[in-house]
């Protein structure tokens, strides 16, 4: 099986290094990308290859929106019958002509037998017709329900009815009831050689009769209908399961006081799809699924649809093809795996007639026929979406044949819409270059004659490059610097050795280059600034990363490059005093040589102030007299001491302790003692000074 990827999961990368705008390779290849898209005339094999086969196209389209049931007698003409209301056509190519009104709501089977008699089946009322040249003649009525299907099964017509779901035979005495099954309706059948293939409605059993009448369990859906059924020739039975209607209890009439009162056997229905535990596909219910029964009695279910309702099943002579709807699709499958085959203008693709020959359709109700000849088929994979815009280089199709051409639309929505580029001319599918301008989103479509085939499409993208951004860039408060634990010296940190890169210091988070890091733990280092930022590339390149400061004077000055951290600590005690800023550069020219993009942002400007408060003491008759004052910043502490003893926080004369100029005073005390007084700044410049007492 081969590998498929895009982006995350289907593009392939070229380089290992630095990739994220090197050349990468879009491969499609798989039946898992390949079913995705749609086909018209084209089929995805079990491999993974595109093969070409006939599609549907022309015929008529009657009146009523549903073609539900048809058979093909001798002369080569289809009789089929329509519902909503119920009529009889006969189909001759593109022409067709009416037979028949039929009573009731639906015509659900005909059936051609070996003798080449047409038998009709109608539901509401369960009418089973015999169409001769002098029209439609009754068999035989039901006295409730109806019949949903016909077949001939050892040598008489069969008759599949409910509710209750019953079979009944044809014979000389005309219907017969032949054997009661354990369900709401008996809603399918088929031969397969000594046996009797039954799909039910209401649990979603199919069941196995013989001709004595002995029945057989075969399967049991987890969906509560099989609408149609097929026996292949190597004796595997293929089915197709849904979820019905919820089914009603039949009703009784009974007479009170000469009025006619009605009466259900049962207050709840027999089933509900409210109740069931169905499969689930990526967390969502399934709609309706695919069913193989082995000849030697093994059920494998194949295949589970996420949207599509499956109601068709049919052998076409090599492989099982399957009419869903909402969108009338058919799907063929093998053993080993199926895909999308075509899509119809219709809302449901409702029945198959001799193998694919003839399909029918529910909205608009109509016949296509198989088309033959050498009529182009084409497949479209689905439309793919980049994060980032690319440029599109060369294409080459696996295998180069001349009866393969190739094309290409391109946009900036995730899906195509009116937005998007008009197709490309055809290209030959050997190899070329994609003519189209850097997008967001491709898609491709292939052009194939009959008997070509596609096994890889494989298209050369390359990202357009995009600057980095800078995300964030803060200043920490003065001395604040971040370790990712604790130095051995405590909360107050030093550098060990000095530097040889500069006149700065720094620290980095664990006290050295490290790379991813996280923000650490916080301690105090006075003359530090820290600097923090975030930056992120949408092209996933490796950067470059440079911090400078810059002066109010225009000088700026290197503090470190090729950074691998998110933060520095600076030591700007190797500055003088004044006011500054960080300026961080990052660069992705490492990934992008000769075109590398950058982006620069700056902080806010902060102080950096290295001088300590100025502190004069005077004594006055009973108060020492303080005042200090700073250059540049604030003051944060000012303390006094007494012949060595605590510190004593001092209040300023106004009350608040915020200015670069303070005023203070605390008591004299008798007799001879030692005066101290501290004063520390915002940036945790100190200032100490001394009396003496007497």
């Amino acid at each position: 099986m081969r590998v498929l990827r895009w982006l995350t999961p289907v593009l392939i990368l070229i380089c290992s290094s630095s990739w994220a705008t090197e050349t990468r390779r879009w491969v499609a290849d798989t039946p898992d990308q390949l079913l995705k898209g749609r086909g018209q005339g084209v089929s995805v094999t079990g491999d993974g290859t595109l093969v070409t086969v006939p599609g549907w196209e022309g015929g008529p389209t009657v009146d009523e929106p549903l073609v539900a049931a048809g058979a093909r007698r001798k002369d080569g003409s289809l009789i089929v019958g329509t519902g909503h209301p119920a009529r009889l056509y006969e189909v001759k190519g593109d022409r067709i002509s009416p037979l028949a009104d039929v009573p009731g709501e639906q015509v659900t089977a005909v059936l051609v037998t070996p003798r080449d008699e047409v038998y009709v089946a109608s539901i509401s009322p369960g009418v089973l017709f015999r169409l001769d040249k002098g029209g439609l003649e009754e068999v035989a009525r039901l006295g409730e329900g109806g019949i949903w299907d016909l077949a001939w099964f050892d040598g008489s017509v069969v008759a599949a009815t409910g509710m209750p779901a019953a079979l009944y035979r044809l014979g000389a005495q005309g219907m017969e009831r032949w054997l009661e099954l354990p369900d709401a309706h008996a809603r399918s059948l088929a031969s397969a050689g000594d046996s009797l293939i039954v799909g039910t409605s209401g649990k979603g059993l199919v069941l196995g009769v013989d001709g004595s009448g002995a029945m057989s369990l075969l399967a049991d859906s987890p969906f509560t209908e099989i609408p149609d059924l097929v026996a292949a020739p190597d004796g595997s039975i293929w089915a197709v399961a849904l979820v019905g209607e919820p089914i009603q209890p039949p009703t009784k009439t009974k007479q009170t006081n000469g009025e006619a009162e009605t009466s259900s056997e049962s207050a709840e229905p027999v089933s509900s799809a409210m109740e069931l535990d169905l499969p689930k596909i990526n967390g969502n219910t399934a709609t309706s699924e695919l069913l193989r029964l082995t000849p030697e009695g093994a059920l494998l279910r194949v295949h589970r649809f996420a949207k599509q309702v499956a109601s068709a099943v049919a052998w076409d002579g090599s492989g099982v093809l399957v009419g869903t709807g909402y969108q009338g699709e058919v799907w063929r499958f093998l053993p080993e795996g199926g895909a999308r085959l075509t899509t119809v203008d219709a809302v449901q693709v409702v029945g198959f007639i001799d193998d694919g020959e003839a399909i029918l359709t529910q909205g608009p109700g109509q016949v296509l026929w198989q088309r033959k000849g050498a009529v182009p088929s084409r497949y479209r994979i689905n439309g793919q979406w980049l994060p980032i815009p690319v440029r599109f280089g060369e294409y080459e199709v696996t295998p180069a044949r001349a009866g393969v051409r190739i094309r290409f639309r391109s946009g900036a929505s995730e899906k195509p819409d009116e937005s998007w580029l008009p197709w490309t001319d055809w290209l030959p599918a050997a190899a070329g270059r994609v003519p189209l301008p850097p997008a967001r989103s491709l898609q491709w479509e292939v052009e194939m004659e009959e008997g070509t085939t596609v096994e890889r499409v494989v298209v050369a993208l390359r990202e357009v490059n995009l600057a980095p951004e800078i995300t964030a860039l803060k200043v920490e408060e003065p001395g604040a610097v971040y370790l990712s634990g604790p130095p051995p010296s405590g909360p107050v940190i030093d550098r060990d050795h000095p530097d040889l890169n500069g006149i700065f210091t720094v620290i980095e988070p664990n006290g050295k280059s490290a790379k991813n890091s996280t923000t650490g733990k916080r301690f105090y280092r006075s003359g530090f600034r820290t600097a923090s930022w975030k930056v992120k590339d949408l092209n996933d390149d490796a950067l470059q990363v440079r911090l400078d400061l810059e002066g109010q004077d225009g000088f700026v000055l290197l503090v470190r490059d090729e950074l691998a951290a998110d933060q520095l600590g600076v030591d700007t005690s190797a500055l003088p005093d004044g006011t500054y800023r960080f300026r961080l550069t990052v660069s992705d020219e490492q990934t992008n040589p000769g075109n590398g993009l950058e982006a620069q942002r700056s902080s806010r400007w902060f102080v950096v102030d290295n001088t300590p408060p100025e502190v004069k003491l005077t004594r006055g008759a009973d108060q020492w007299q303080l005042v200090v004052e700073d250059a540049s910043s604030a003051l944060s502490k000012v303390e006094w001491s007494r012949d060595g003893e605590k510190w004593h926080l001092l209040e300023p004369a106004d009350g608040v302790l915020d200015g670069r100029r303070e005023s203070f005073s605390f008591p004299v005390a008798e007799g001879r003692h030692l005066i101290v007084v501290r004063a520390v700044d915002l940036h945790h410049n100190r200032a100490t000074t001394g009396a003496v007492e007497e």
